[in-house]
């Protein structure tokens, strides 16, 4: 686990290539509340003192080896993670909001690119609050899907004083029908993006 201190927080996750899902950690907190989360996949072809909260989140989470499908149809690949409370020095009136939002200034999506060519494939993938999955995730809504982002960010999460310790899962969720009937020589290579975190403490 990596921590550097935050008030309002960005701080980098990194979604690396590997066959395996791979999760580390970096730390939001209220001296340091923003980060940033690196999100990649494969195509086969801090300054101290006093803080008042440490949020963490991944600084590494991997999608894997993406595969072609061989049909027009939806095929989902998952990847979990966590975002924990590990220090809430808070009054009782007091919360750490969390948001997310993607890296693109003029899109309010998430994406990862391919990496080191001159005119890069794209592909969009879907950040939820909760465990999603093939069961589920007809029911479930995307954050990008809720709205406009706030100047946040998409809302992840609030953790209030007694929520010290606990976490709040996440899911990552990439549709690789964007594969179908792509030539895999043509995107082929790593591919890479950002989620960029934010948080802040709100009083009521």
């Amino acid at each position: 686990m990596k921590k550097s201190k935050i008030v309002s927080a960005i701080m980098a996750c990194v979604l690396a290539t590997s066959a395996a899902v791979s999760v580390s950690a970096a730390t939001l907190t209220s001296e340091n509340p923003d980060g940033s989360t690196d999100v990649t996949a494969r195509i086969e072809g801090t300054s101290p003192g006093e803080v008042s909260y440490t949020i963490t989140i991944p600084d590494k989470v991997d999608f894997g080896t993406l595969t072609q499908p061989e049909t027009d149809t939806d095929s989902y690949k998952y990847v979990n993670f966590d975002v924990t409370a590990t220090e809430l020095k808070l009054n009782d009136n007091a919360f750490v909001s969390v948001y997310v939002n993607g890296y693109k200034e003029d899109d309010n999506q998430f994406y990862i690119a391919q990496q080191n060519v001159s005119n890069p494939f794209e592909i969009k993938y879907d950040v939820y609050n909760g465990e999603v999955n093939d069961e589920n995730i007809s029911s479930k809504t995307a954050l990008s899907e809720t709205g406009e982002p706030s100047s946040s960010g998409y809302h992840f999460t609030t953790f209030g004083v007694k929520a010290e310790g606990t976490s709040e899962k996440g899911t990552l969720a990439i549709n690789q029908k964007a594969l179908y009937g792509k030539s895999l020589d043509e995107i082929a290579g790593d591919y890479s993006g950002t989620m960029v975190f934010h948080s802040s403490i709100v009083t009521v």
